[in-house]
């Protein structure tokens, strides 16, 4: 009788354990840094903000693989591997989208790596030159209306000043007021994309034609387009900027950090590091 009661509560000990509350793990955000080829940046500045990126990225909850100067030889097999249903992952350019997973001219009559990708509902995050545009112009005007299916999509606009938004603020505290080259055109948005958060306008706030940096979200697919310092061979802390997007920001909105069930926050991270 004995035996029986005390393996009848080492039973009970262990079922309660298993329904006491734990921390939530979510699914982590795998991000690949595209720097082989690079446009509006030079190869040795590129590489810098790259490493200032991941150092900030590294061991960080939410994150999970970090693939850093990833090469182009291999950015297609790992764009394929993430193509999955609300994944989430994300692929950072400087300026250029790899022709390996999106070539407009050569993949006209068929989607393409790169859309496949995006509309799974994973995130492209791009500085420095215009979106898809594409190294020598190889995609133009139509790379980012084809991955977006909006036919009038242009991202025009030198020196188009750009005041930091309140939340931009709190959330983005390396940005301050600047001028960037290639805004995101916000009045045309259509087909189920939308301004998801402006970190700066060119109003300062989240009514706004203009903005950079910004996230933009397709309500239908849940892929996002990530821009930030869009500008023209200038010495921005693009590192630390995107760093804080994704760390204050990205991680949480798409449910990628861990969640303690009896306060139901997320872990928060401090300031970024200062400019090497």
């Amino acid at each position: 009788m004995k035996l029986f009661m005390t393996v009848a509560g080492v039973l009970c000990a262990v079922s309660l354990a298993l329904l006491a509350p734990t921390a939530y793990a979510a699914n982590k955000v795998d991000i690949f840094i595209y720097t082989d080829t690079v446009q509006w940046i030079g190869d040795a500045q590129a590489k810098e903000e790259a490493e200032i990126l991941a150092d900030e990225l590294k061991g960080k909850d939410g994150i999970g693989e970090l693939i850093l100067h990833g090469p182009a030889k291999t950015v297609e097999a790992w764009t394929k591997k993430h193509t999955v249903d609300n994944g989430h992952h994300m692929i950072v350019m400087f300026g250029d989208v790899p022709p390996e997973i999106y070539d407009v001219g050569v993949d006209a009559k068929k989607e393409t790596v790169a859309e496949r990708f995006l509309d799974a509902g994973n995130t492209f995050a791009n500085c420095a030159d215009y979106f898809f545009w594409g190294k020598g112009g190889r995609n133009k005007e139509g790379g980012i209306q084809n991955m977006m299916d909006i036919p009038g999509m242009v991202q025009w606009d030198d020196n188009t000043a750009m005041k930091v938004t309140k939340e931009g603020k709190k959330l983005t505290p390396t940005l301050d007021d600047y001028a960037t080259d290639r805004p995101f055109h916000v009045d045309q948005l259509e087909n189920d994309w939308e301004l998801e958060i402006a970190f700066a306008t060119d109003s300062g706030t989240q009514k706004s034609d203009r903005c950079d940096p910004c996230i933009v979200h397709n309500t239908k697919t849940n892929g996002r387009l990530i821009q930030f310092y869009q500008t023209a061979n200038q010495d921005d802390p693009k590192g630390e900027v995107i760093a804080e997007i994704i760390l204050n920001y990205y991680l949480e909105t798409v449910g990628a950090l861990d969640v303690d069930p009896q306060n139901k926050l997320p872990t928060l991270w401090g300031d970024i590091k200062q400019r090497r």
